[in-house]
């Protein structure tokens, strides 16, 4: 990250505070439906592909069912984990890109070092993102939960009771080694396209010598390294959420991967793609764009401060 748009520990956290809760009542809907179709285990037939038709499905039975506030269920587990999730996760990544970026310009012996290499990028995201999501790890249990059909709780209250009562402090971290495999590659694969691409369309309109604004930059990155990463990791995140809301079916990631393939084929693993892919792709566009204009906004605030001082 660039020294100008660097900020207290505190300023990080609160710009990934803003930037989860936003995204997170946004988006949650896009959550809800995915964990719907996910849910459901179907047999190798054409109605166990992905598509529209399973989405619309899944709409029109939870606006039956509980009307069109039914499409947030889940929000307020959603911000209990989002919100300090985000934090947490832009709170390590920017001490993480910190330590990387030291280790290099000694490694380089390059003092002016101010951009880490596309290893350090994917390391960073996928050690940050590994890290928040195992801490947070009880509340994407219960999120899921929250979020499934299969389970009706009074509360939240209620919720947290019934998944001790299914395992223990074990039920919390159900899933905990898929999310990783999920969240790490997901977010190092991220970092490196988000770093890459943003890098391309600077040069790119450098070179035809327009201006764009540092907004569109950030959203154009955010929402295709969001696309692709997503894609790239998805069986990762049917396999966690099966095993996060039947665990007595699912009981290990090898056993989760097994069953899907032989129940539902290859295209098992893609249910709920579309929901994930353009809820991610907007989440991450969303968050970065937010996050960056925050410790952008609080840069130049501080550099005012710092004029009037000096006048």
């Amino acid at each position: 990250m660039s020294k100008d748009k660097s900020g207290g520990s505190i300023v990080h956290l609160g710009a990934g505070a803003l930037s989860g809760v936003t995204s997170c009542v946004l988006l949650q809907p896009f959550d809800l439906l995915k964990t719907r179709i996910q849910q459901t285990q179907t047999h190798t037939t054409a109605a166990a592909l992905p598509g529209k038709g399973s989405v619309l499905r899944a709409v029109r039975a939870v606006v039956a069912t509980d009307g069109v506030l039914g499409l947030w269920r889940g929000t307020v587990p959603s911000l209990i984990r989002n919100a300090p999730g985000t934090s947490l996760y832009f709170y390590f990544l920017n001490h993480t890109k910190q330590l990387c970026l030291n280790a290099e310009k000694r490694i380089y012996n390059d003092s002016l070092r101010t951009k880490l290499s596309a290893t350090s990028n994917m390391v960073v995201g996928a050690s940050s993102r590994a890290f928040a999501g195992f801490l947070l790890m009880p509340m994407t249990v219960l999120k899921v939960h929250y979020e499934s059909s299969l389970y009706k709780y009074a509360g939240i209250t209620d919720a947290l009771r019934e998944i001790w009562r299914m395992g223990g402090m074990r039920a919390f971290f159900i899933g905990a080694v898929p999310t990783a495999i999920r969240d790490a590659p997901y977010a190092g694969l991220y970092m490196l396209l988000y770093e890459a691409i943003k890098h391309k369309e600077r040069s790119i309109a450098e070179a035809r010598q327009l201006v764009l604004p540092e907004a569109t930059v950030t959203m154009v990155a955010g929402v295709m390294a969001g696309l692709a990463a997503s894609y790239m990791t998805q069986p990762f995140d049917m396999v966690k959420t099966r095993m996060q809301l039947r665990p007595a079916e699912y009981t290990s990631v090898t056993q989760a991967f097994a069953k899907i393939y032989m129940d539902e084929s290859f295209f098992g693993f893609f249910r709920g793609i579309s929901l994930r892919v353009l809820r991610k792709g907007i989440q991450a566009s969303l968050v970065f764009t937010l996050y960056e204009w925050v410790l952008r906004t609080n840069s130049q605030k501080r550099a005012g401060s710092s004029a009037t001082i000096k006048a």
